[in-house]
């Protein structure tokens, strides 16, 4: 069993970065986001902009999405060897989730365009909090299983 944060799969946080950039342009809001403020990782900046946006800017996820919908295909450029060491992990027997802070949409759609869903057994989209996706992640497989956040932890617990 494993664990995949998706930062071990692409650079989430500046998705995340650029996102909160569209969302400040976009949203702007009373007080105005500002980006560049925000947290450098993808869960304390999601957080701080569900936080920001309260109840007046409920719609602040679904023109996230809308630009994840319109960016990823851009952004996020599969990786082979990852993917055939995830397939290989996969087949092998090795159940593995992948744990997000991203809303579940956004996850998916960079699951999707990096090429990788099927090979993991649960996806678990935490909304803004990193720490219950590992928490689903760890439910969804059952136990305490190890934890990989980085792509050369990635790399090294799949022995690419």
């Amino acid at each position: 069993m494993l664990i995949v944060v998706d930062s071990a799969l692409a650079d989430v946080d500046d998705l995340v970065r650029e996102a909160a950039d569209y969302l400040a342009r976009r949203l702007g809001g009373t007080p105005p986001l500002d980006a560049a403020a925000l947290p450098p990782d993808a869960a304390s900046a999601l957080a701080a902009i569900d936080t920001w946006a309260g109840d007046d800017v409920a719609n602040w996820r679904q023109e996230l999405i809308r630009w994840f919908e319109a960016h990823a295909p851009v952004r996020l450029v599969p990786d082979p060897q990852v993917n055939a060491a995830l397939r290989r992990a996969a087949k092998g027997g090795t159940r593995m989730a992948v744990a997000s802070a991203l809303p579940p949409a956004a996850l998916e759609l960079v699951l999707q365009h990096l090429g990788c869903a099927r090979a993991f057994a649960a996806t678990v989209a935490g909304d803004g909090s990193l720490e219950d996706a590992l928490d689903g992640a760890r439910a969804a497989l059952g136990g305490d299983p190890p934890v990989v956040a980085t792509a050369p932890e990635l790399a090294a617990a799949l022995a690419v």
